[in-house]
């Protein structure tokens, strides 16, 4: 356009609809975008610190217990242990197990493994304090009677109700139903036990002619015992009327107890027979009323399946012995078979007197 020309004003070019719709769809995809960007992180909160706090009590009536935090130590990962088995095609692997600690005596007992022992049990008894006893790592509860902790949950007790020891036995029973109210107490004559070659006379497996013994009928009260207890008493009266503590012992190593407790003077002791000439002989005796030997040569073999029976009281699977005398101590054999099953041997000679008062 040359300068002659004449100046036209033009207008500016009105923005087209598709630019708008463009912009718009553009900038809405940008915050789509930044809202998923943003709602895809997640925001976790701060991990909370456990706070474990132990009470103490105050020392003055009605003041309130001190606090005091305690910081758990940071808990170390144990490997699974394998087990493989002899099978090439059979692969086991177990998850990591507790340790479990010996049994260190009542010291050990006090730690606990049951929740009705001290602090936090592992135990499936239940209990608050100390009322319900001492727990062990097998999950007996241990209970004081007269002296000793008895730990079981079924207990049969022997009380010897011959004529020297029948002013004793209310008490004693008295003091065992308080820590076991299920308890099957049998009363039979004397404390006896004999034995007849490889046998203990009118044990389990005894037949044939037995030496003469003194006989007394039982004095059990059978409305006392559990239903179990009927059924024992029922197959073992006339065996232990005969027999005493030994066909006793015997017959109820073969029974679901936890714990075997007998009450006694001992004074009838171990008496050991054999057969000569088609006859019963003694050859053996640690009576108080009639002494035969020094020490008895060798281990029978009824003795030996005791000792056996009561070690396994060890994992669980046999009855601890608990012996509680008036007078004098047990005989040798028998606190072989207490130390055995880890049991106790106990005196109660302060009965006598009247003393002590009964447990708690």
């Amino acid at each position: 356009m040359s300068l002659a020309d004449p100046l036209v004003a033009t207008r500016p070019r009105p923005p087209s609809w598709r630019s708008l719709g463009g912009s718009l769809f553009f900038h809405g995809l940008l915050v789509v975008l930044a809202c998923w960007v943003v709602l895809r992180t997640p925001n976790l909160p701060p991990a909370a610190k456990e706070f474990v706090a132990h009470a103490v009590a105050g020392g003055r009536s009605g003041a309130p217990a001190s606090v005091h935090p305690v910081q758990r130590k940071p808990k170390v990962t144990v490997p699974a242990k394998r087990l493989v088995s002899k099978s090439a095609s059979a692969t086991l692997v177990l998850p990591p197990m507790k340790v479990m600690m010996p049994e260190a005596g009542l010291a050990g007992l006090s730690a606990g493994q049951g929740k009705g022992g001290f602090g936090r049990g592992q135990g499936a008894f239940g209990g608050n304090g100390l009322g319900a006893g001492l727990g062990n790592r097998a999950g007996f509860v241990g209970r004081p009677v007269m002296g000793a902790f008895i730990r079981a949950h079924r207990v049969a007790v022997y009380l010897d109700c011959s004529g020297s020891m029948r002013s004793y036995l209310p008490r004693v029973e008295a003091e065992i139903r308080r820590q076991f109210p299920d308890a099957d107490v049998f009363r039979f004559d004397g404390a006896r036990v004999v034995g007849l070659g490889d046998k203990v006379v009118h044990g389990r497996s005894f037949r044939g002619p037995a030496p003469r013994l003194r006989e007394g009928p039982t004095q059990t009260a059978v409305e006392t015992l559990t239903p179990a207890g009927r059924l024992v008493q029922a197959k073992v009266r006339a065996a232990c009327e005969k027999g005493s503590l030994g066909a006793w012992l015997d017959r109820l190593l073969a029974e679901p107890y936890d714990a075997l407790v007998v009450f006694s003077d001992f004074q009838d002791g171990v008496r050991l027979y054999e057969t000569k000439q088609g006859e019963p002989k003694m050859v053996y005796s640690d009576s108080s009323y009639h002494k035969v030997g020094n020490r008895q040569p060798r281990l029978t073999r009824w003795q030996r399946e005791w000792l056996d029976a009561f070690a396994r009281a060890a994992q669980a699977r046999g009855p601890r012995l608990y012996l509680f005398t008036v007078q004098q101590e047990p005989q040798a054999f028998l606190q072989a078979c207490v130390a055995a099953s880890g049991g106790a041997s106990t005196s109660v000679s302060w009965l006598k007197k009247g003393g002590r008062k009964a447990s708690p």
